[in-house]
């Protein structure tokens, strides 16, 4: 059931308009969203509910155990149950296929060996188990690490990994930001409505509006047939899904945010104007945040963090940002993104530290705009292996980049328009859309009606006749 569908919107109304009328059970209706969450999930292929079913069962009872022995041993024997439960399913799901082309590709090219049918699992990646699986192992590690009170509510941890809002795509919740929710009294402040319905109107302008429209009229057409477009087309098609990449996903996170609004809870941020980045590092502060920071705290500090050295301090870093960069897909593009995104921010590391520069250093707004300009052709480019179907489309992609052809002909100018105007909305002052949402917030009820009404009419004359999916659903 995608977020951008009518569907969508009537089961939200349906969820919503029950959870309010289960306010004095509290209990009936956190099963009542559990059930409504588990038939949003089997919408996409029921099967699969069993899954994160599995997990959740698995966990709760991990929680219990590990909580209630003193024992180190056993505490570690438990959360290895967990660990091994969540990460198994997901290499398996996720990773088998590739991990079995990927041995054979490689005892081919280098030892001769040839293995003309790989072990092959036919089956469809269950969508979301990269976010519930990272969300549902917060809950085993913060209680090992004692910094979590298990719950001993069963249907509120269900609550918690199967929430529907952000089950698919994220952001990726922690046990300690939503639990702590379900166990006090839930309110709705009026405000907190008004935030809920412009983030959703906003969620859904990114994907309908600018999102689908470069995906169908731009990225779609060129990476599918890049040797019909010049190296200058190319160019704009990296732009192109570039905004469409961020549109799309941060457009999914403010449907979920909006969505949870609605019934009194608050979802995470995920993204901070990504693109104002004037470093590598300081993109993935801004992008997928709630990736970066669950790595940041369950991976990287674990290993050392910048501890024991500078080289461990390099391999931690290193080995952090390529898991962030292999978590998006199991194939070789995915491979060399992960290690094109790692080495790029062990090289800002390296210099950054031999620089003198602390938190405290100010740029000049030109040295500034100049780091700014350079990060994002980092990121514009490095997308080639982010969108590429293969190394042979990335390869036939980066050729006509290189072919020395500048017409720009094929791009119409609806196109030109939406690409000037949405990386000029992502440059513009934070202000300037604070004080839209103000104004919309201090709207009279009916004139905000009115206004959403607008907005969907508008969008339903602008979507494209094809259904776009998310691009994250795929990880």
């Amino acid at each position: 059931m995608l977020f951008n569908s009518l569907d969508y919107i009537l089961f939200l109304g349906v969820a919503v308009a029950g959870f309010w009328l289960l306010a004095r059970h509290a209990q009936l209706r956190i099963v009542f969203i559990f059930v409504a969450s588990c038939l949003f999930y089997m919408a996409w292929h029921p099967a699969y509910i069993v899954l994160i079913l599995g997990s959740t069962v698995i966990d709760y009872v991990v929680g219990l155990r590990i909580h209630a022995t003193e024992n180190q041993t056993s505490r570690k024997r438990w959360l290895i149950v967990s660990l091994v439960s969540n990460l198994g399913l997901l290499g398996l799901f996720k990773y088998f296929n590739f991990a079995s082309q990927a041995t054979a590709d490689v005892l081919a090219l280098f030892f001769g060996i040839e293995i003309p049918n790989p072990p092959f699992l036919d089956v469809l990646l269950p969508v979301g188990i990269s976010f519930y699986t990272f969300q549902t192992l917060s809950y085993t590690i913060d209680i090992y690490r004692r910094k979590l009170e298990p719950t001993r509510n069963f249907f509120q941890f269900a609550f918690f990994v199967t929430y529907f809002p952000q089950l698919v795509a994220g952001p990726i919740v922690r046990a300690s930001q939503l639990l702590p929710q379900l166990q006090r009294k839930i309110t709705l402040r009026d405000e907190q409505v008004t935030q809920g319905l412009f983030l959703i109107a906003t969620g859904m302008v990114k994907k309908v509006a600018i999102a689908d429209y470069l995906s169908v009229n731009l990225v779609d057409r060129i990476f599918d047939q890049p040797e019909l477009y010049s190296g200058a087309e190319v160019v704009i098609a990296l732009y192109g899904f570039t905004m469409q990449i961020y549109c799309d996903f941060s457009g999914y996170t403010d449907v979920a945010r909006g969505s949870a609004k609605l019934m009194g809870l608050e979802l995470p941020r995920n993204f901070d104007r990504p693109y104002q980045s004037a470093s590598p590092a300081e993109f993935w502060r801004r992008w997928h945040m709630t990736l970066s920071t669950w790595l940041r705290d369950y991976l990287y500090f674990p290993l050392g963090g910048s501890r024991g050295g500078p080289i461990r301090a390099y391999w931690n870093l290193w080995l952090t940002m390529f898991l962030i960069g292999i978590w998006h897909g199991a194939s070789w593009t995915f491979v060399f993104y992960a290690i094109l995104q790692s080495m790029a921010m062990v090289i800002h590391r390296f210099f950054y530290r031999r620089s003198g520069r602390n938190r405290e250093t100010v740029d000049s707004w030109q040295v500034h705009a100049f780091k700014v300009f350079w990060a994002l052709q980092f990121v514009v480019f490095s997308r080639i292996l982010f969108r590429a179907t293969s190394l042979q489309n990335a390869a036939d992609v980066t050729a006509r980049l290189g072919s020395g052809t500048f017409s720009v002909g094929q791009i119409s100018l609806g196109v030109w328009a939406m690409l000037i105007l949405t990386f000029a909305a992502h440059y513009a002052p934070k202000r300037w859309f604070e004080s839209i949402e103000l104004r919309f917030k201090s709207m009279p009820a009916p004139a905000q009606g009115i206004a959403l009404a607008a907005v969907g009419f508008v969008l339903s004359v602008v979507a494209t006749s094809e259904v776009v999916p998310y691009i994250y659903f795929q990880f």
